[in-house]
């Protein structure tokens, strides 16, 4: 019977302490005490500006009252360059000059005022602001495998991009031949099945929180012109180079080296109407049909003050009245 008494007595003592923890607890919560910071939010954007809101983080505080607020930002992660103080009436701020489709770090900072005196740099918040995305720029071929039917194109990535979508036509058709799309922003696309010597166009369009930009301008895709081995050889001191046209190409660029992978000249610049061509000389010195030669056509294509190009992958080596394939430049 005692024991149960001194058990019965140490659970009250028990409740009372938990009971009177809970009382302290409930005290201090009402004492009046600083606000919590709530942050910013962007919530505006144009192609070279971002603006951000908050409130004020001691509204409805009477003993904390907000002073002036201070913003900073930079280029990159956790690091500000440029700052400006703003009155304690100001809850938001543009930030203009900005690149277009670029994230950028902001810091918002606040000093308040008490009874007991003043205080400067109190964190309201930091992060990332961006401008809006416009349409893709520098979209254009990096690579036409002949073999495999393939074709590959890069564009100038926009890092406030979350979604990227290009479509692939035929040159001169308003049909799409090829499209796709990805919730992320890969820096290079690789399309299947294109036709060797036909020429196509690529237009891309990113995505950002605010909705889609709009289409860049045609891109032109097209294979590298085949050399003709047969008909390309060495004559005397003369080189007769012969290719394969492209349909819409507008020029033809032809190089020749006597070493396979470095030392590239450029002999020959010719119209679209033509798929041959005879050099006299590489530099200062006239052909030789024993000395062996390595040679590759670019085809281009102008279009107003742009001029895309096939690129370089093949080469041929010839000597002489033979020439082969040689060699894939990477």
């Amino acid at each position: 019977m005692e024991r149960t008494k001194k058990l019965v007595g140490r659970g009250s003592a028990l409740i009372a302490a938990l009971m009177a923890v809970a009382l302290c607890a409930l005290a201090l919560a009402l004492l009046p005490g600083k606000a919590y910071a709530s942050g910013f939010t962007q919530t505006a954007a144009t192609k070279d500006s971002a603006t951000i809101t908050w409130e004020d983080p001691n509204a409805g505080n009477s003993s904390y009252v907000t002073t002036g607020y201070t913003v900073a930002w930079g280029d990159d992660h956790g690091t500000t360059t440029q700052s400006v103080a703003l009155p304690a009436t100001q809850k938001s701020f543009t930030f203009t000059g900005l690149k277009p489709g670029t994230k950028y770090y902001a810091k918002v900072t606040y000093s308040y005022k008490t009874t007991y005196g003043s205080y400067d740099d109190s964190w309201l918040d930091s992060d990332y602001v961006a401008s809006r995305v416009v349409a893709p720029t520098g979209v254009k071929q990096t690579k036409w495998y002949y073999y495999a039917n393939s074709v590959n194109f890069t564009w100038n990535e926009q890092e406030a991009a979350d979604r990227v979508e290009y479509k692939v036509c035929k040159a001169g058709s308003t049909k799409t031949f090829a499209k796709d799309s990805f919730t992320y922003t890969p820096t290079s696309f690789s399309v299947n099945k294109v036709k060797s010597n036909t020429m196509y166009t690529v237009q891309m369009r990113v995505h950002d929180q605010w909705g889609w930009s709009g289409w860049s301008k045609k891109a032109y895709l097209f294979t590298q012109p085949m050399v003709n081995a047969k008909k390309t050889k060495v004559k005397g001191n003369k080189m007769t180079v012969t290719w394969g046209k492209i349909k819409g190409a507008t020029s033809y660029n032809v190089y020749v080296s006597t070493k396979e992978k470095k030392g590239y000249k450029k002999v020959a610049t010719v119209k679209s109407s033509k798929s041959s061509v005879t050099v006299k000389k590489l530099g200062k010195k006239k052909f030789s049909p024993k000395k062996n030669y390595y040679v590759y056509v670019v085809a281009n294509k102008k279009v107003g003050k742009t001029t895309y190009t096939s690129g370089k992958h093949y080469t041929y080596k010839v000597k002489g009245t033979r020439g082969q394939l040689r060699w894939t430049f990477n």
